[in-house]
């Protein structure tokens, strides 16, 4: 029989374990946040519910494991079924160690994969020598048939007394699984595959082995498991303390080995606690203890301070969260009303804080408190170019990867990393608030060239940019280029380019209007495990090429775009470059100094060409670097100016040296470079030319806009935000749903805090209507102006008044027919009132019957509004004016033809009320019009 009072007691020293690790976890995760008292104590409570809640599971598993070994090892067990037990337990563990190496074969991150693995792996032993009670017996010597009633607590720690023989198989099959690249396919899927089977399958004979080892050392048994259980403490306790130190924010499962190690050492140590004296049956206890953390969690979840801190410094929380949503969300879109989920409905799944909110629809689907209000995207006007400005100006765009504006000399850097940019930003005007939109080379690059965000430029496959699943999405023709724009205005155009990225045979839409495109360059850089690092250098080849280009050019005024890579991850050294220091953050210093080493040779280029005075010259960066800044290393993932603050450095001849604090962007430099052309107004340019901030004169009849950032990536992980020459906001859109907010220059949240509350709702109300417009087609607002209305907005009266329903949800109001007699070959409109009762069934549909004369049978069925309001947006209180204009086809016979519309599912229609305005087959007659 099961003895349940051992696995109590595992459960309480599992929840115990959990609540030090969250209360010392969370207080270190609210300490550098600053938020006061109240924050603080939210935060620490938070994590103190998540991580009891999962170590007491956590002891619950291990005291579980022990107690059913412990069972397994009191039943006789005969020589057959040790073998049978052996084999299938092994074939168990080895099983799922190859399920684990096919699931993560395509992972780019093998060290995450090989952990998955070995996890997987020791997983696999556990369960296998505890259902398979035969493996115990196996090795034991004698004929006695009855081992003996083994506590649960010495089984778990005779396992844990060898805990190098699971290192060593670990390390194994972590080593088996590391040293490989992905995609991991073909004979080396299955050779890599062979191993971890193998591995797996000794795995329980190892575990049985060392269950008895303790037994044979000449070393005392006890002195030998405290010694283990001592090693385990310190390993658990030296994990912790890497976990804090080094902010694995996406090594989350750092935090379960943790408490699972704790809860393992507790639970193998009641045996001389006070806990097993004081408290001889903890069942219910224990069970309390643990389920009291849920109501912890419940009402420290409310607190978004506390949700953000320990999502981005507590790894387990965030995730926990996660999944903890997804149980109570009760109509499966995502977000919960509980647990700051913020859902305000969640019996609507088209109800959340991630949907999009219709303009003027009068329903508030993003539970920001108010229905949206409609916003048009426009191309500010260009500025009038001083005349100071050489009429043929060149232009020479420089393109710096990972250059973040506070490692620049002109932008305060103290380290002489760019000397020769800071001599140009004498001559130039430096933009003390530039930004990138996104962290990102595959987004920033396509904002720069094309003058639209990434989420107002059309790309291939149609849909918008966030919601691609390519790592490298390209832009269709319909975003014009200023390659396009200054090629028509006469220029010679040529770009450089040093990254994979932008080959010129993947066609992603950087080569359009580009005399000169080349792209040989990228061929030095090579990838490492993916696009995130790579080795190589190319600031002196993409300088040579450039100094060609300009050999070369002729007479027309030239553009050239000049990308230059080098400072991107690995850092690389360089013979030429100071010795700033060995650290990441020092060999990136290095790398800047190198390629600003090679611009000042393109610079001297065009002052020994004599083109140095009419050649206009823009250096930024297209993205930052993080060097552990709030806890981020890196680029691609975050918004924070780490990652997103970039140079704008403009040299224009004829316009003098000054400095900006107006934000400005990547999309203003289509528009701005297009101005200084002189080129025509683009209306396909969003972005808003600076050409009057240059000449330090700006233009009052086109405001400063703030500027507008975004990233997306893999597990619907999306971040928004605004900047204004203050503040910037990020809104962590999904799945946490949080909100930072941030004076330049100062680390504290002022999110929900009295310094903040007049700047940042603000802020967060203006980046969802700019969502908002960024998210619907240009044309939705005047159809949805002129076809829903909801509360004071008053419909048109139809012309011919119908009173009936179609099923339950749906009134129909009245009908616009055509007037006298309808020739044929001209366009006809019509027009259906409708009254939505309810929210509309699920999969059913509209349709539109035309019956003529001789059976004649025209189908006009349609997305409702113009394809701008599907059905299943409608809701209760709306009336929807339905205009559908069609042809008339010349080859119809003339008379009187019917209109009538109903609903349908499959082979089904609901049906109509009252039942003599339908024709028997469940379709609503309208009325008839003449054809001629």
């Amino acid at each position: 029989m099961l003895r349940l009072a051992p696995v109590a007691r595992a459960v309480c020293a599992g929840t115990l374990a959990g609540l030090v690790v969250g209360l010392v976890d969370g207080l270190r995760s609210a300490y550098p946040f600053g938020q006061g008292l109240g924050a603080a104590v939210a935060t620490a409570s938070l994590a103190m519910g998540v991580d009891g809640l999962l170590g007491g599971l956590g002891g619950f598993v291990v005291g579980g494991w022990g107690a059913v070994r412990a069972w397994g090892l009191t039943r006789p067990v005969g020589g057959w079924r040790c073998v049978v037990g052996l084999l299938a337990a092994g074939a168990a563990a080895g099983g799922l160690g190859v399920l684990a190496v096919a699931a993560t074969a395509a992972r780019v991150n093998r060290f995450l994969a090989a952990g998955v693995v070995v996890l997987v792996v020791i997983a696999g032993w556990c369960v296998s020598a505890a259902l398979a009670p035969a493996l115990a017996r196996l090795f034991r010597r004698g004929s006695t048939p009855q081992v003996g009633n083994v506590p649960p607590t010495t089984v778990v720690g005779r396992w844990w007394s060898a805990p190098g023989v699971a290192l060593v198989c670990g390390v194994a099959a972590f080593v088996i699984v590391w040293r490989t690249r992905a995609p991991l396919r073909g004979p080396a899927l299955w050779e890599r595959s062979a191993w971890v089977a193998a591995v797996g399958i000794l795995g329980p004979w190892l575990v049985a082995q060392a269950a008895r080892w303790p037994r044979r050392a000449p070393l005392a048994p006890g002195f030998v498991r405290g010694a283990a259980l001592a090693l385990l403490a310190v390993g658990g306790l030296a994990l912790l303390t890497l976990r804090w130190q080094q902010d694995l924010q996406y090594l989350p499962w750092a935090d379960v080995l943790v408490i699972v190690a704790m809860a393992t050492w507790g639970v193998a140590m009641v045996r001389v606690s006070w806990l097993r004296s004081q408290w001889p049956r903890p069942r219910w206890g224990a069970f309390l203890l643990w389920v009291a953390c849920l109501p912890l969690i419940l009402v420290a979840a409310s607190s978004e301070v506390a949700r953000k801190q320990l999502a981005a410094r507590a790894g387990l929380v965030g995730p926990s969260l996660a999944v903890s949503m997804r149980l109570f969300d009760a109509d499966k879109d995502g977000y919960a009303r509980l647990l700051g989920g913020g859902d305000c409905n969640d019996a609507d799944p088209d109800i959340n804080p991630a949907a999009l909110d219709w303009p003027e629809d009068g329903i508030d689907q993003d539970c920001d408190g108010k229905d949206a209000s409609w916003q048009t995207l426009a191309a500010p006007a260009f500025h009038n170019v001083p005349s100071s400005v050489p009429e043929r100006l060149n232009i020479v765009l420089v393109a710096i990867d990972t250059l973040r504006a506070d490692r620049v000399g002109s932008y305060g850097y103290q380290r002489n990393t760019t000397p020769h940019i800071d001599a140009l930003a004498k001559q130039a005007v430096v933009f003390e608030n530039g930004w990138a939109h996104a962290p990102s080379t595959r987004y920033s690059m396509p904002a720069m060239v094309t003058g639209r965000w990434p989420s107002a430029i059309t790309w291939e496959g149609g849909g918008y940019c966030h919601d691609c699943r390519s790592w490298w999405p390209r832009f269709s023709p319909q975003n014009r280029t200023i390659g396009e724009v200054l090629k028509a205005r006469g220029y010679l155009t040529g770009a450089l380019w040093a990254y994979s990225y932008f080959d010129a045979d993947e066609r992603r839409g950087f080569e359009r209007g580009m005399d000169v495109y080349d792209t040989q360059r990228a061929a030095l850089h090579t990838n490492i495990a993916g696009p995130a690092e790579s080795r190589g250098s190319s600031a002196r080849e993409i300088t040579d090429d450039a100094l060609a280009f300009l050999s070369e050019r002729g007479d027309k005024p030239f553009f050239l775009t000049v990308h230059y890579y080098d400072p991107h991850l690995s850092y690389e050294p360089h013979p030429e470059a100071p010795d700033f220091g060995s650290q990441p953050s020092d060999l990136y210093d290095a790398e800047v100094w190198f390629t600003d080493h090679h611009l000042g040779r393109l610079l001297d280029k065009l002052k020994a060409q004599g083109l140095w005075e009419n050649t206009a010259i823009v250096i930024t960066g297209d993205h930052g670097e993080g060097f552990g800044e709030r806890g981020v290393v890196a680029h691609g993932y975050h918004l924070y100016p780490a990652q997103t603050k970039v140079p704008f450095v403009v040299r224009v001849p004829g316009i003098e040296p000054n400095r900006q604090s107006a934000p400005v962007s990547h999309v203003d430099l289509a528009p701005t470079l297009a101005n200084l052309a002189r080129a025509p107004h683009q209306p396909s340019f969003l972005g808003r030319s600076f050409v009057d901030l240059l000449a330090n004169k700006p233009n009052p009849d086109v405001p400063l806009a703030p500027v507008f950032q975004e990233v997306s990536y893999e597990g619907d992980n999306k971040k928004r935000g605004i900047v204004t020459q203050t503040h910037q906001l990020i809104w962590n859109w999904t799945p946490h749903n949080t909100t930072e907010c941030y004076e330049h220059g100062r680390a504290a949240d002022l999110w929900d805090t009295p310094a903040g509350a007049e700047v940042c709702p603000a802020l967060k109300a203006q980046l969802r209507k700019w969502l908002a417009v960024l998210s619907l087609p240009a044309d939705v607002q005047q159809k949805m102006s002129a076809s829903v209305f909801s509360g004071d907005r008053a419909p048109p009266a139809p012309q011919k008044p119908v009173d009936a329903k179609i099923g339950s949800a749906l009134r129909v109001v009245g009908v616009d027919l055509p007037q006298g007699d309808v020739t044929r070959g001209q366009p006809v409109e019509l027009g259906v009132h409708f009254q939505a009762l309810d929210r509309m069934p699920e999969a059913w549909r509209l349709f539109y019957h035309l019956n003529g004369p001789g059976g004649v049978f025209v189908n006009l069925d349609h997305v409702p509004v113009a394809g701008a309001f599907p059905l299943e947006r409608w809701r209760a209180g709306q009336t929807i004016v339905d205009r559908h204009q069609f042809s008339v086809a010349p080859n119809l016979p003339a008379g009187s033809y019917e209109l009538s519309i109903g609903m349908w599912r499959g082979a089904e229609r609901l049906p109509v009320t009252p039942p003599e305005r339908a024709d028997g087959n469940n379709r609503l007659r309208l009325g008839t019009f003449e054809v001629k």
